[in-house]
């Protein structure tokens, strides 16, 4: 067994993190894809599978003296960095570069810190080296660094080991998974030649232990018409805008729509604006409002179900206060009680196609055919019409006796325990198909099979286990990212390596 060293699994993280991979960026995600690839042990088989705009799915195959094949999967690329302008407005591209990073955030007054943050700087300047900062240093470049160091060590091993690894970097995680769904194909296409057992996902968690399943991502659409008025007479009509909001205050801190026994993860707005193209003393005629729902056990019937609730007592509440106040005023309110449909009600049999106007981005597009819709089928407001939008994650829940429980012994006895549901949202649930139905989602989605195309078949087939096991750190996605080094470079390249070996095994002894 070759040792790892941790100094060259660090280097190698702050290398990545130091490569703006920033995502949609198609010139620099290949600059980091490209210090992946040869980051991959020249011994291995090794290549490139690349996007419709160029972007490069990196991939790394070891095939030992079986065909049980576990796969590591990672992505390269990042959220943005605007939030680092707080440091310094002219040059945020400091996230990129750790160890000045590290001294800015030091600087800070920790009496402006929130405390959990304030504690761990207050540990770094008591333990220099706790902490790696910087975009992607947590999501998620030292997991990168700590899959390639363990493939490299199961490489020299080869000779010596009966299984193979297929090594996965994918771009654009952050923004649709274009890296990840142009990969589900030609995995499905090697699955035909080797044995598939399950997966490993590299990414972060936020404290030290794995995840059995993976979340999946529902985007709610809801778009809201109002009944316009002069704003000298809100009861005269509808203003979309109020009414959205009212229903982003409901629906996000909503118990009902909270799945507490998965990780109580309440729904949250992405996005709440009207749609107004001027300005005017009109109240606004329509809204637009996108909600993240996690999936984990629920069905999609239910969620709606639920959801429909929630948007009609919202709509009903702000519509009753609007009421008193007329009351007040002795004025008669004139608008009707909005109402609540799906877009399948709007537009029943998928009658409307699209708009006519030209769009690259499926969710955009999405929204256009919704608009359309509604307006074709007269619907005059007010009223709330529910639809998903892309981008889709299908949940992938644990199996019973699968990779998860078969590793569950292997890593308690390493002092790791084994969580339900990784929540965050990852590439990982392409890896299969336990979601909501197709036929659901093209009832519900305009763009679905159109604008917007999954590999449903390909996942369907592959129907891989995943278990996460990534490094651990805080404040992913926040000016504060951080890993804790030395889990993600003495430890975690071993437990990666030690974790493959074991799912080969028990796929052999299963």
């Amino acid at each position: 067994m070759s040792a790892i060293d941790p100094r060259r699994v660090q280097a190698l993280a702050e290398r990545l993190i130091a490569i703006r991979s920033v995502s949609p960026d198609p010139h620099a995600e290949a600059l980091c894809a490209a210090a992946i690839h040869e980051a991959i042990p020249a011994s291995l088989e090794r290549g490139e599978w690349r996007t419709e705009d160029g972007r490069p799915v990196v991939w790394g195959l070891m095939r030992g003296r079986s065909r049980r094949t576990l796969v590591l999967l990672t992505h390269y690329d990042t959220v943005g960095i605007d939030e680092y302008r707080a440091l310094d407005a002219a040059d945020p591209e400091v996230a990129f570069h750790s160890e000045a990073l590290r001294s800015r955030l030091l600087a800070l007054d920790p009496e402006r810190l929130p405390t959990a943050v304030r504690e761990d700087l207050e540990r770094e300047r008591r333990a220099p080296g706790t902490w790696l900062f910087g975009r992607g240093a947590l999501d998620m470049k030292s997991g990168i660094a700590a899959g390639l160091a363990a493939l490299e060590t199961l490489a020299a091993e080869r000779a010596s080991w009966e299984g193979s690894v297929l090594f996965l970097s994918c771009p654009d995680e952050e923004h649709q998974s274009a890296g990840m769904l142009r990969a589900v194909p030609e995995i499905a296409a090697l699955a035909a030649d080797l044995e598939l057992v399950g997966a490993l996902n590299l990414d972060y968690v936020e404290h030290p232990t794995a995840y059995d399943g993976v979340a999946g991502k529902r985007l709610i659409g809801l778009y809201v018409v109002g009944s316009p008025t002069h704003v000298g007479n809100p009861f005269g009509g509808a203003d979309a805008a109020q009414l959205a909001a009212a229903i982003v205050d409901r629906v996000t801190t909503s118990a009902a729509l909270t799945e507490t026994d998965a990780g109580g993860v309440p729904p949250v707005a992405l996005r709440l604006r009207d749609v107004k193209p001027r300005y005017d003393v009109q109240t606004a005629l329509e809204a637009e409002v996108e909600l993240n729902l996690l999936a984990f056990e629920r069905p999609l019937s239910r969620v709606l179900e639920l959801l429909r609730s929630e948007v009609s007592a919202a709509v009903a509440d702000v519509t009753e206060r609007m009421s008193r106040l007329a009351e007040a005023a002795h004025i008669t309110p004139a608008a009707a009680a909005p109402r609540v449909m799906t877009y399948d009600e709007v537009a029943p049999g998928r009658a409307i196609v699209a708009s006519d106007e030209p769009h690259a981005d499926p969710r955009a597009a999405s929204w256009s055919a919704i608009r359309a819709a509604t307006r074709l089928a007269s619907r005059v407001g007010p009223a709330v019409v529910i639809a998903l939008l892309p981008p889709y994650y299908p949940q992938s829940p644990p199996t019973p006796g699968g990779l998860g429980e078969r590793l569950r012994p292997w890593l308690e006895q390493r002092g790791l325990g084994l969580e339900r549901w990784y929540r965050y949202i990852s590439d990982a649930s392409y890896l299969a198909w336990r979601g909501d139905s197709p036929a659901e989602l093209k009832a519900l989605m305009p763009g679905w099979g159109r604008e917007y195309r999954l590999p449903v078949a390909e996942s369907a087939a592959l129907d891989l286990d995943v278990v996460t096991l990534g490094p651990w750190g805080r404040d992913a996605h926040g000016l504060f990212e951080r890993v804790e080094r030395r889990f993600a470079f003495e430890f975690l390249p071993g437990l990666i390596a030690g974790a493959t070996r074991e799912a080969v095994m028990e796929a052999r002894r299963g």
